[in-house]
């Protein structure tokens, strides 16, 4: 039950109109005795006495200054005290202290109202207080005395609470969930509002909202919800995935929404309750991951180097046709197959050692693995591969690898390497010869000076040295 109903109003009125008809039969019981029996006042006094006394509720009769002058054998059950506890006494012992000040005062607007209906704390014979409903009664102008019948009100007072704590409770869960929710009555006023829904609306708070028609918080509210309000209080239930708003301003805010009736005990319809959830930022990262993923399936498509994504089990989820031709294969066959299919294609000694690689670091850096193609020629690719990690759990998604064939460069390595050997070896020969040449002008040097003649070829002389 959303809204707490004061079941006990009608209880209150009732008891008003039985003390009411009890005090009026007491009077005219009163007067008609004392008519009957003038001579016999004793009769008279019994006669009310045992009314009093069979009475369900309790009742205690004071005086003008509070004085209590009589006590029923119900107030007594009620709260412990033995008749002669209270007779001659003040009634301003049975109240807590703080309500002492105000009894005069009281008694004096009852003598001019004649009947008031009160709730009031009796101090019991235990010490603690019983809460009770008081209606109290002024007879007599000239020298006023004053009838209280009470009735105790424990269950109601808990039952109160209870539904207060009920109240209080729903009011905090509303408050404090994580979706916007609002609930409204029947004439679309808040009755409760979350801070998810004061956020989503730029609210102040709900205090400057509770009471208020949900179209003058919200004006600019377009017809098709104002429509939607008047079915859920027919009794319909309308939701929504993903609905566009267009706000006065022009902009677009994007909703996920469900409007629901409440229902009273009676089962009949209390209000709606609105469950909204705004999505537009949700909308605007599935438009830009929309974008990015056409615009790298476009780049997958169009590349030339082999690109191939698989997931943490080595299935592959996404591939480009450079991928796929170069093992001579169909987009339709490489998705969804392991990675390890392909492994046939590297050299066992890569093999191991590759996939060994992937599941401990999860990258490949600058790779050169020799494939052979469907003809068994051998082509070499130098592959990269890079983890892919969902940034909120760190939990690993797939991974990504690319390769780009080197094969015509190993060739002209290779044709390099062979003419830089060609070389050395010329050099080789060549340094060889130079030294053979100048070791004999050295020895024609020789000669000649032995002859005492002049040597022919002075550049070479202590070269050797150098």
């Amino acid at each position: 039950m959303l809204i707490p109903l004061m079941a006990e109003v009608a209880g209150s009125l009732l008891l008003i109109a039985i003390l009411f008809v009890i005090s009026a039969g007491l009077l005219v019981l009163l007067l008609g005795e004392r008519r009957k029996n003038h001579h016999d006042p004793l009769f008279v006094t019994n006669q009310i006495e045992s009314l009093l006394r069979f009475m369900p509720e309790g009742y205690i009769g004071v005086d003008k200054q509070g004085i209590i002058q009589e006590v029923n054998e119900t107030y007594l059950v009620m709260t412990g005290y033995a008749r002669g506890d209270l007779i001659g006494k003040k009634i301003c012992m049975l109240l807590a202290e703080e309500r002492n000040e105000t009894l005069l005062s009281q008694l004096k607007t009852i003598e001019l109202q004649k009947s008031v209906l009160l709730e009031t704390e009796h101090r019991c014979k235990d010490g603690s207080f019983l809460p009770l409903e008081a209606s109290v009664t002024a007879l007599g102008s000239e020298h006023p005395a004053f009838m209280c019948f009470y009735r105790n009100i424990s269950q109601r007072k808990k039952d109160e609470l209870s539904r207060k704590h009920s109240t209080d409770l729903l009011r905090y869960v509303i408050e404090h969930t994580r979706s916007a929710v609002a609930i409204h009555d029947k004439n679309l006023r808040y009755l409760y509002v979350s801070q998810k829904y004061l956020d989503e609306y730029a609210l102040k708070d709900a205090a400057s909202i509770i009471g208020r028609h949900h179209y003058e918080v919200l004006p600019d509210l377009p017809q098709k919800w104002r429509d939607v309000h008047q079915r859920a209080l027919a009794g319909e239930v309308i939701s929504a995935e993903d609905d566009p708003y267009v706000r006065e301003d022009g902009s677009v805010e994007y909703t996920r929404w469900e409007c629901r009736p409440w229902y009273t005990e009676q089962g009949e319809i209390g209000g709606i309750i609105i469950y909204t959830e705004m999505i537009t930022k949700q909308k605007q990262i599935e438009h830009e991951l929309r974008e990015a993923k056409n615009y790298l399936e476009t780049l997958l498509k169009y590349a030339k180097a082999p690109i191939v994504v698989w997931d943490p089990t080595f299935t592959i989820t996404l591939a480009n046709q450079a991928f796929a031709s170069l093992f001579d294969q169909s987009m339709d066959k490489v998705l969804g197959s392991k990675l390890t299919d392909y492994a046939s294609r590297l050299p066992e000694a890569y093999q191991q050692d590759l996939f060994r690689q992937l599941q401990k670091n999860l990258v490949i850096s600058s790779a050169e693995l020799v494939l052979t193609d469907g003809n068994a020629d051998s082509v070499t690719y130098i592959w990269n591969a890079s983890p892919i990690f969902n940034p909120d759990t760190g939990e690993l998604l797939a991974t990504i690898a690319q390769g780009q064939d080197i094969t015509q460069r190993k060739v002209i390595e290779m044709e390099n390497a062979g003419q830089l050997d060609q070389l050395k070896r010329w050099y080789a020969v060549m340094a060889h010869r130079e030294d053979r040449i100048m070791e004999l002008k050295r020895e024609v040097n020789a000669v000649l000076r032995d002859e005492g003649k002049a040597i022919r070829y002075a550049s070479v002389e202590g070269a050797g040295d150098a």
